[in-house]
């Protein structure tokens, strides 16, 4: 509340001496106080209606190039649809036939009863059956081994 009416008492003061300063004038100089206010008001007035011109300008060129933009943008997207459309649209053709008919024909042919490709070992390797090579090679490898941690005879009598 301080700050208020601080600025209200200032005001005040200023408004009353300025009230006295002008009583004090001489007619000519309250003519020429009024002129030169006169003037500066004149000046203020015509830069305002500049900035309000500059202000209208430019709205009217934002406006001006948002519709630009927004025409080129409506057209592209036209583009676009009318290209997808198309593309997903078109009759079919010769070329588009021939290829379900070809899908039809797989999709038919695994559907009949045709027996799944099996493969043994005789056939594969020539009548030999890798999981007996197999075995047996693991107990050789074994045999080794008991053989290599088993004292031989010779170093038995020693």
């Amino acid at each position: 509340m301080g700050k208020k009416l601080g600025f209200l008492v200032g005001l005040a003061a200023g408004a009353a001496a300025a009230h006295v300063a002008y009583r004090r004038l001489s007619d000519e100089d309250k003519a020429e106080l009024k002129a030169d206010l006169q003037e500066k008001m004149d000046v203020a007035k015509d830069r305002a209606v500049d900035y309000a011109f500059y202000a209208s300008d430019a709205w009217d060129d934002f406006k001006e190039n948002l519709s630009d933009q927004s025409q080129t943008v409506s057209k592209k997207v036209k583009d676009a649809a009318s290209q997808f459309g198309d593309a997903r649209l078109k009759p079919a053709t010769d070329d588009d036939d021939s290829l379900r008919s070809e899908l039809a024909d797989v999709s038919t042919s695994a559907d009949d009863d045709s027996d799944d490709i099996v493969l043994n070992s005789e056939d594969t390797f020539g009548g030999a059956d890798v999981a007996d090579e197999a075995t047996s090679s693991e107990d050789d490898q074994q045999d080794a081994e008991h053989t290599d941690n088993e004292p031989t005879d010779d170093t038995k009598k020693d």
